[in-house]
């Protein structure tokens, strides 16, 4: 239930450069508002956002506000090539203007309204709010750490021994200069970032460890959990997918999807959603293209 005062606040969303990232904001900024959210999206914008890209996210209905990437100078060595810009969606806490903030990543796709989050209590300023991450490794990726299997996952057992570990694809989260200050602080005074495989998440669950507040898995529902923790996946009741690892949901033309190998059907459904929306909003594709490349992919 959304308190009858509201807080000033925001979702909130981060983009580092002009790729197809830019589409997954757009439909998170556009399902937002068909779901009568009654809080603004602020997309945080990097130089390296092109003025295509932001014309396409103004018509969208976002904010858009510049800020400068956040590059720390330890020494960093990444198993995946989207972690290169992770470090800058710490600038959410530099935004305190906003009471309330909820951090969403970009790869993902709101299917009920959650303006209850903006009003989540947390015990104080230092606290965040957030779903746990699942930490199985279903689809076996020999980079995850290896005691990421099923036994050690807090969707398995509630006495799991990495129970208390959350994703970071949706934080709620009161901003403050002086909380990112203490932040940028601590990450540059880590000299060799490769203790972090999952960069920024792993470093926020070090800088809240038993600071955060657990939220049902249906405010960031892994689309590996439909395959992983099927007895506990109900569609029905998930308010938000999050479209982890890879193919992103622009990348799969689910018209051949359930021609794909077994792994991939797996994740059909979802990814279905996310285009039967795009659509249904009314992008076209080739129009989206050109604005955000300037050519005719």
């Amino acid at each position: 239930m959304v308190s009858k005062t509201l807080p000033n606040a925001a979702w909130m969303l981060v983009l580092t450069n002009t790729n197809d990232y830019v589409k997954g904001a757009i439909i998170v900024a556009c399902v937002l508002r068909r779901l009568s959210t009654q809080y603004p999206l602020v997309v945080l914008c990097t130089s390296a956002v092109s003025e295509g890209a932001q014309e396409l996210l103004s018509k969208a209905g976002c904010i858009l506000k510049r800020i400068e990437p956040i590059h720390p100078p330890g020494k960093t060595t990444y198993f995946a090539e989207r972690f290169v810009e992770t470090w800058t969606k710490l600038a959410v806490w530099n935004q305190d203007e906003y009471e309330r903030v909820v951090l969403l990543d970009a790869d993902m796709l709101p299917l009920q309204n959650m303006d209850e989050l903006m009003t989540v209590p947390l015990p104080d300023g230092d606290y965040v709010a957030a779903s746990h991450a699942c930490t199985c490794n279903p689809q076996k990726i020999k980079a995850y750490p290896a005691d990421w299997i099923p036994s050690n996952c807090a969707y398995t057992s509630s006495s799991a021994s990495k129970n208390d570990y959350f994703n970071s694809g949706l934080i709620v989260l009161t901003p403050s200069q002086g909380k990112f200050q203490d932040i940028v602080a601590r990450l540059y005074g880590v000299p060799d970032l490769s203790i972090y495989p999952f960069p920024d998440q792993d470093f926020l669950n070090e800088i809240f460890a038993g600071r955060w507040v657990p939220l049902p898995y249906i405010y960031n529902s892994l689309k590996t959990l439909s395959y992983a923790h099927s007895g506990m996946w109900n569609l029905q009741d998930v308010k938000n997918i999050h479209y982890i690892l890879t193919p992103k949901p622009w990348e799969v033309n689910v018209k051949q999807e359930q021609e794909a190998d077994e792994s991939d059907q797996r994740y059909y459904l979802q990814y279905q959603l996310w285009w039967d929306l795009y659509n249904d909003i009314g992008f076209d594709t080739d129009t989206v293209n050109k604005a955000l490349y300037n050519d005719d992919r």
